[in-house]
């Protein structure tokens, strides 16, 4: 950037020198000079004119490029900052508002970083040269020429403190309009499905109308700001030629001094043209950096701490004391005073009734959220003492509604192990119980899945997921009740390979359906956030209480399913 301020510079000196020697051609011409110092100014000119395409070339390659890489930058600052962020901080953000700050924001930083920057750095030096060449020329004529400049900085007071507010609403109305085009986009089926087109393209036009006012309000103030300038440039340069043409006619000064003083008064209109434009792009690129910066700012609430050291290595072994969480915003804990633990390879089941509190548990064990009291243990360690790489790595959770990535299966599985074999998916992809699925696709494990995988059932997704999680060979495997697309016998078929295939493994099983939980070490029943029953199916059943409850109430459900049939 610096080469690029000194060929600004360059490019600034030779435009001056041109009034300069213009100024004193005329001034030589009564004397008729020789035809050798005609050439003389003539190559001064061309060389000038040399200098300012080349510095011209110059400023633009290192000025404008370094914008570009400062955009990069940020851009990669911006997104890597995001996927630290923890699940709290997404659940209070809009996807598309994050995106138009990484997008639209970005680039109006960009145009401050460069064309802002470089139209101050010349506006300033401009205005400074000429000016102080106009004094020199004829002081007299240049303060009578800059009497209408102070009415500018009044009305330059005034309009930037006004443009900043409107810019921010623009922003912020603009990532309105892309959070509305993404959630439309993602729930396109849903759209269809309840034929609500016509209604949201009704919504989206009143956005983008209400959109357009919001720039014609900025539009509105350089309305009155840029005719203003060229007025006062008009004003100064009408008193330029009455004052200046008498003083020519009464020799105060000569007439290619006068002709250069109206050079320098000329140059002056770009840059006096250059100052909105600088407010214009200042303001923009400010308001959008300080969008940039709340990202940035954003501290995730679950991080590593400092000096984190705990085990690479985990053996299985959970424990929770006195648990309790309550998500932010919310006056009702979703856990309380949860106890519970689970030995190396056994087997976990948690169940209970929607809302119970059954998801917000298991997502504590892979630190997506961190307890507001009491501890979650893994080896006899607080969870908060293990670097959050391990616990990621080797706690593994399969969702009830996985995210598949628009590329092959193969890709899709091997998320987590980029590098494993294709022995060693096809081994995954065995125990998931999805291999008969698989002659069913164009191209196997090589088909490409759409955005989220929109080409497949939800029982196929997740399979895929549960593949993806088994080739990670994780210690933990959490599966938050990952089997719900699934029917009675696929369900059957994989619980069978996931003991096969993964027996030494410690497994956490949320389920409402009571089938996929009978085998379980240890059942949990949730209700409102607490523990109220635990034991096994047999012990469970023979209380009598809320598990015996479900139980009972899911046979019925099959027995009405079987009579309808």
């Amino acid at each position: 950037m610096l080469i690029g301020i000194v060929a600004l510079l360059l490019t600034d000196v030779a435009g001056l020198v041109i009034p300069w020697l213009l100024k004193d051609i005329i001034d030589l011409l009564p004397g008729r000079p020789a035809s050798a110092t005609l050439l003389l100014y003539a190559g001064l000119l061309f060389a000038a004119a040399l200098v300012q395409a080349m510095a011209r070339y110059g400023w633009r390659k290192y000025l404008f490029g370094p914008s570009r890489k400062v955009e990069f930058d940020l851009l990669n600052r911006l997104f890597s900052h995001l996927l630290t962020q923890d699940a709290l901080y997404f659940q209070d953000r809009k996807t598309g508002d994050l995106m138009s700050r990484a997008t639209n924001d970005l680039r109006a930083v960009r145009d401050f970083v460069g064309l802002g920057f470089l139209v101050c750095i010349d506006s300033t030096v401009v205005i400074l040269c000429s000016v102080g060449l106009m004094l020199f020329i004829h002081p007299v004529l240049t303060l009578w020429v800059l009497v209408p400049l102070p009415f500018l900085s009044l009305l330059f007071f005034g309009f930037i403190r006004e443009i900043g507010k409107r810019h921010e609403a623009v922003q912020a109305h603009l990532a309105k309009i892309t959070a509305r085009v993404q959630e439309n986009l993602a729930g396109i089926r849903v759209l269809h499905a309840f034929v609500q087109e016509d209604n949201e393209q009704r919504r989206f036009d009143d956005l983008s109308r209400e959109y357009i006012e919001k720039n014609l309000r900025v539009t509105r103030m350089f309305g009155v700001f840029t005719p203003s300038l060229v007025f006062t440039i008009g004003v100064a340069g009408l008193i330029s030629l009455w004052l200046g043409s008498r003083a020519v006619i009464a020799d105060e000064m000569t007439l290619g001094s006068f002709v250069a003083f109206n050079g320098y008064l000329m140059m002056l209109s770009w840059p006096m043209m250059g100052v909105g434009y600088v407010i214009n792009l200042s303001q923009k690129g400010l308001v959008a950096l300080g969008r940039i910066e709340e990202i940035l700012a954003a501290k995730g609430r679950v991080a590593d701490p400092a000096g984190a050291a705990g085990p690479r290595e985990l053996g299985g072994a959970i424990e929770m004391r006195g648990v309790s969480f309550t998500y932010p915003g919310s006056g009702q804990p979703s856990l309380e005073a949860i106890d519970l633990s689970v030995e190396p390879g056994q087997t976990l089941a948690v169940v209970g009734r929607i809302g119970s509190g059954k998801s917000t548990l298991v997502r504590l064990l892979v630190r997506l959220f961190d307890a507001g009291r009491g501890d979650v243990l893994l080896d006899g360690i607080p969870i908060r003492e293990i670097p959050l790489s391990v616990v990621r790595d080797q706690v593994v959770l399969v969702d009830q509604a996985p995210f598949l990535f628009s590329m092959p299966l193969r890709d899709n599985v091997a998320l987590g192990r980029p590098e494993a074999s294709r022995e060693d998916i096809e081994h995954a992809v065995r125990a998931a119980g999805l291999e008969p699925d698989l002659a069913r696709f164009p191209d196997g494990l090589d088909t490409v899945v759409g955005e989220r995988g929109v080409s497949l059932s939800g029982g196929q997704k997740q399979r895929i997921a549960l593949a993806r999680a088994l080739l990670r060979k994780p210690r933990i495997l959490v599966l938050d009740d990952a089997f719900s697309s699934l029917d009675a016998a696929t369900e059957e078929t994989v619980r069978e390979n996931l003991r096969r295939f993964a027996g030494g493994t410690t497994r956490v099983i949320v389920a409402h359906r009571l089938s996929a939980v009978e085998g379980a070490d240890r059942i949990v029943v949730l209700e409102h956030g607490r523990i109220v029953e635990a034991g096994t199916h047999g012990e469970l059943v023979r209380r009598g209480g809320a598990y015996k409850r479900m139980v009972e109430s899911q046979a019925l459900a099959r027995e009405w399913e079987i009579t309808l049939l």
